[in-house]
Parts: C-alpha cells; sequence; structure tokens
C-alpha cells in the first residue's frame, strides 16, 4: 500500500497563517503589503494552504464594482496557527491519571476517546472498506503533523505511527493509559476494534495499530 502522510506547513506559509490570525481576513494585496513579497508569491502560498484546507477564501461585495475576496483560516488552520496549549493539556492530562479511582479514571478516557473519535468521523468514510477507512487516517495524521503509513499483514492493514501524537504527554509516562485511549479512539473511529502491537514506550521506532480480526462480511 502507499503512503498517506500529507507535507508539514512551510515556514513561508506559517507566516501567511499568523497575519490571519488578526482580524475579519486578508486581501492578496493586504498580505502583499505585510510580507513585503509579490503578489504572486502570496498566490501561491494562499493555494497551498487552501487545499491543505487550513485557509479559505470568502467573497466580499464591495459598491458595484467586482467582488473582492479575503482569506481566513479555517477551524484546522486555527489549530495550527495558534498558541500551543502543551501546558494546559499536560495539567489536564495528569489530573486524570491521578485520579484515585481507576474506574472513574477509566470512564473519562473512554468518553474523551469518544468525544475526539468525533471530529475524525467526519474525514473517515465509515461506509468505506477497511483499506479506505485506514488509508483516510493515516491521511489525516499526516495533516496533523503525524507522520503514518499503512502496512499489509495477509489481507489486513496495519496502521504505522512513526512520531507520537503527544509527545509532551508521554515523555515520563510509565502507564500506558494514553497509549490505550488513542487504541480506543482509533477503534472508535475505524468502526472495528483495534489492538497495539507494538510501541515506541517499547523502544519501538513507531507505533503499530491492527484490526483485532478480520472484519465480518
Amino acid at each position: 500500500m502507499s503512503t498517506t502522510c500529507s507535507d508539514h506547513i512551510r515556514p513561508i506559509d506559517q507566516a501567511v497563517m499568523d497575519l490571519l490570525r488578526h482580524g475579519r481576513g486578508l486581501t492578496v494585496q493586504d498580505l502583499t503589503e505585510q510580507l513585503e513579497v509579490t503578489a504572486t508569491a502570496v498566490r501561491q502560498r494562499l493555494e497551498r494552504l487552501v487545499e491543505a484546507d487550513l485557509i479559505e477564501r470568502v467573497k466580499e461585495s464591495v459598491g458595484r464594482g467586482r467582488p473582492q475576496f479575503r482569506y481566513v483560516l479555517t477551524a484546522m488552520g486555527m489549530r495550527y496557527a495558534s498558541a500551543n496549549y502543551a501546558d494546559l493539556a499536560t495539567a489536564l492530562w495528569q489530573e486524570i491519571i491521578d485520579l484515585p479511582n481507576p474506574q472513574q479514571r477509566g470512564r473519562i478516557l473512554r468518553r474523551v476517546a469518544q468525544r475526539m473519535a468525533q471530529g475524525w468521523k467526519q474525514v473517515v468514510p465509515l461506509d468505506g472498506n477497511l483499506d479506505a477507512r485506514f488509508a483516510a487516517v493515516a491521511e489525516e495524521l499526516g495533516r496533523r503533523k503525524v507522520p503514518a503509513v499503512i502496512r499489509e499483514n495477509g489481507n489486513l492493514p496495519i496502521l504505522e505511527v512513526q512520531a507520537c501524537p503527544y509527545p509532551e504527554l508521554t515523555g515520563g509516562d510509565d502507564n500506558r493509559h494514553l497509549c490505550e485511549l488513542e487504541q480506543e479512539m482509533l477503534s472508535e473511529v475505524i468502526g472495528q476494534a483495534m489492538q497495539l502491537d507494538c510501541c515506541r514506550l517499547d523502544g519501538h521506532h513507531h507505533c503499530q495499530f491492527r484490526p483485532v480480526e478480520a472484519p465480518t462480511p
């Protein structure tokens, strides 16, 4: 199977996104003036970001003349361009892990996994076959700057995640709660029970998730 992994945002594109965080959007002319580059260079950057679903073009009527277009960040673009929430995520995660009641902690982790899966289900075709669902998950991971590829094991696909999606949370973690959360989230998204075969926490260079068993025809 082929690799499905999106390119990372280029630094020059990040500069455009940083500017779009302010105000109600900017035109090509606005960006040209603020970045001090040519309009052609700005349009090339905008085209890449539109294709990556990080920004969108909004038509704006200006009198009787030709309509004007402004570029604004999409929801995904806002996530990439916004400040780092690592400190907040780390604090919340530690509070969950420190809960003294394991049943309560387990319920919260399951609900978090289900909540995370809701957003993923918008881009994963549940009516598609297993290969299509795995490919969509790998592609979405790539969009989120997590390189992933699809391997084969007999007639079943294997999702190989080549970088930890949450490095700030697993750095000093000697338990597998986060691994279990990711496994449950992927099971919910794929619509098939998933199993973690190997993990970076065990010294492997990647994590591998596979279906527990072949889907029922």
